[in-house]
C-alpha cells in the first residue's frame, strides 16, 4: 500500500514538473518541430542521460517518472539537487543510499547551474 502512494505521488509530480516546466517553441512551429528543427548535438536538452558516474543510477531512479530531457532542464546547485532527491526518495523513487551521494554529484556535474 504504502508502494502504491509513493508511485501514486511520484506520478503526480512527473505531471506538473511536465506542465509547468515546458519550453516555449519558436513562433509558428509545434513543440515537436521545434525540436526537431535543432540537431541532436545542438540541443540544449538531450533526450538522454550523458555519459558519466551516475548515468545508469540517473536511468533507473528518475526516467521512470521523468524523461531524461526534463531532469536536464533543471540546472540546480548541489543543495537543490540535494533537496529534489531527498524529495524524491521520500516519494520511492528507488535510490539506495549507496547510489545518493554518486547520483547528486553525477546531476550537478551535467545539470548544474549554467554558467552567465
Amino acid at each position: 500500500m504504502r508502494a502504491a502512494r509513493g508511485i501514486a505521488g511520484l506520478i503526480v509530480l512527473g505531471a506538473l514538473i511536465s506542465a509547468t516546466a515546458a519550453t516555449t517553441p519558436a513562433p509558428n512551429r509545434s513543440p515537436a518541430t521545434h525540436a526537431r528543427a535543432l540537431p541532436h548535438s545542438a540541443h540544449p536538452y538531450p533526450a538522454e542521460f550523458p555519459a558519466g558516474n551516475g548515468h545508469l543510477i540517473a536511468e533507473r531512479a528518475c526516467a521512470i517518472c521523468h524523461s531524461p530531457m526534463l531532469v536536464t532542464q533543471q540546472a540546480k546547485d548541489s543543495t537543490g539537487w540535494e533537496k529534489t532527491l531527498a524529495t524524491m526518495e521520500k516519494w520511492g523513487a528507488p535510490v539506495s543510499g549507496a547510489d545518493h551521494d554518486t547520483l547528486r554529484v553525477y546531476l550537478v556535474s551535467h545539470f548544474g547551474p549554467k554558467r552567465k
